[in-house]
């Protein structure tokens, strides 16, 4: 199926697009990692890079960051915090933390949070 940016139905025309993109990123991401190993995802370029894998993580967390603050009104809490935070800040902390896992692990997260 070719994912065009148009308008969608049931949508304010600017909301629409904005919709259209979003699917069109995830479509071309996914279609772009289908296959990668857990070497593939982890690995990392130079020392103060990020993988495959965490930048993955990353777009799941900033998604779920901004469905907090629109829908639900405020900040994440301590508890998403945790389990969001290194993967929304990357650097030192998604290094070390978001590695070792499977691809499908990444996945079923950005699908979780859509």
């Amino acid at each position: 199926m070719d994912i065009y940016i148009k308008e969608q139905k049931g949508y304010a025309p600017q909301i629409g697009h904005l919709v259209s993109q979003m699917d069109y990123a995830r479509k071309t991401t996914l279609d772009s990692i289908e296959g990668c190993t857990q070497e593939e995802l982890d690995g990392l370029l130079s020392s103060d890079g990020n993988t495959i894998g965490a930048l993955l993580l990353h777009m799941a967390a900033v998604e779920k960051g901004f469905q907090i603050e629109f829908f639900d009104g405020r900040n994440p809490n301590e508890v998403e915090m945790e389990e969001w935070g290194a993967a929304y800040g990357l650097g030192a902390r998604g290094r070390k933390e978001i590695l070792g896992h499977p691809l499908s692990f990444y996945i079923e997260r950005l699908h979780r949070v859509r």
